[in-house]
């Protein structure tokens, strides 16, 4: 019967879960243009990739941060309202019916924006 062989660093590496600089790389590496950039950085090294992984990770080791989810503009909020529906306006942004006519009634917004005009007035 022969040991079982025991995983290196690098085996454990390579069987992880991916971490948010692999996730941030998948996403920049998306675009064919910052993909092909990247490729073309002068290396010495087979993997530019792979270097610059281990610098991000190296740099921001330890590190905790806070990513904010997306914000709601003004203008997502306004392109959904009639002037009747702020309930569903809130629902679907995900936000509550308070922000959605916060956002509508900024400052330096004309009063009638997001309404639709009246059929009858014309106002």
């Amino acid at each position: 019967m022969t040991p079982a062989k025991q995983p290196t660093d690098f085996d454990r590496l390579l069987s992880a879960e991916p971490d948010l600089v692999d996730r941030l790389f998948d996403y920049i590496l998306s675009d064919p243009a910052l993909a092909l950039a990247i490729k073309q950085l002068p290396s010495g090294a087979a993997d530019p990739i792979g270097r610059i992984k281990t610098a991000v990770r190296a740099e921001f080791a330890g590190e905790e941060c806070y990513i904010a989810g997306r914000r709601v503009q003004s203008a997502d909020v306004l392109a959904l309202f009639n002037g009747r529906n702020a309930t569903e306006v809130a629902r679907r942004l995900n936000i509550s019916r308070a922000t959605v006519y916060r956002h509508i009634k900024q400052p330096g917004k004309p009063a009638g924006l997001g309404k639709k005009p009246s059929q009858f007035s014309g106002k």
